[in-house]
């Protein structure tokens, strides 16, 4: 068990956040959270060296709100040269709207990113979430909203952005076993003045308790930007092995 722990620690990289699984008020009443993170140092035929860290601290009063927030960061360098380097803020509120599965809920969000020109990219928004528990099917979750958006680019050809956007997103959460989690969500989020101007966001989770509290989360995303700062790709795609510690 302990080298398997480490050969999970070593393959470890960083993610925008803990858990892609969408909270239900009174899951986890209380304070709880989960820590990840990683440093590897590699010498010889590759020199490299990778930074990450993850946080998430939550709080649910068990019957009418739940607040969390995420922060991550992640940083490589290889060769002399920095491959890697953002910064990921996020903090969000959930409260009943007069029913249990109707919910209204508010976020501000911060991120840096190098590597896409983001010097920073601020945002806050609010929305509804429909819930819908299918019972041994999983649970079903829609939102919609909309947020404000402001972005800075580390170029000068690339112009301050301020847009209004709509938020919408499908996320769904099964468990497959009681040690074994399925997550999805995926965002759609088109500029209100621009109809060309769109960020789509997939995500799929795979969450596995391997000891007590101890996780392996295996991770897939999908981003699309149709128009990011110039010279930048409009897709990424990721494959995240994360080991995570629920507290």
């Amino acid at each position: 068990m302990k080298i398997f722990i480490l050969l999970i620690v070593c393959i470890m990289s960083v993610q925008a956040v803990i858990t892609i699984a969408p909270v239900d008020i009174g899951s986890k009443p209380g304070f709880s959270g989960g820590i990840k993170g990683s440093f590897v140092t590699k010498r010889g035929n590759t020199d490299s060296d990778e930074y990450s860290a993850g946080l998430r601290v939550q709080f649910d009063n068990n019957s009418s709100y739940v607040a969390w927030s995420d922060l991550s960061f992640s940083y490589a360098k290889a060769l002399g040269t920095t491959n890697t380097n953002k910064t990921f803020a996020h903090i969000r509120y959930i409260h009943t709207f007069y029913k249990k599965d109707l919910n209204w809920e508010g976020f501000i969000q911060s991120q840096t990113d190098k590597f896409t020109k983001i010097r920073i990219r601020l945002l806050a928004g609010i929305g509804l979430r429909y819930y819908a528990d299918m019972n041994r099917y999983g649970s079903l979750y829609v939102g919609f909203g909309g947020f404000k958006e402001r972005i800075d680019y580390t170029t000068y050809v690339d112009p301050s952005e301020n847009n209004l956007r709509l938020n919408t997103y499908i996320a769904y959460k099964s468990m497959f076993s009681q040690s074994t989690r399925f997550s999805y969500i995926g965002y759609y989020q088109p500029n209100i003045d621009k109809v060309n101007d769109y960020i789509i966001s997939n995500s799929a989770e795979l969450k596995v308790e391997i000891y007590e509290k101890l996780s392996i989360n295996f991770e897939l995303v999908c981003n699309y930007d149709s128009q990011p700062a110039i010279g930048v790709k409009k897709y990424d795609f990721s494959q995240i092995t994360s080991f995570i510690y629920d507290f």
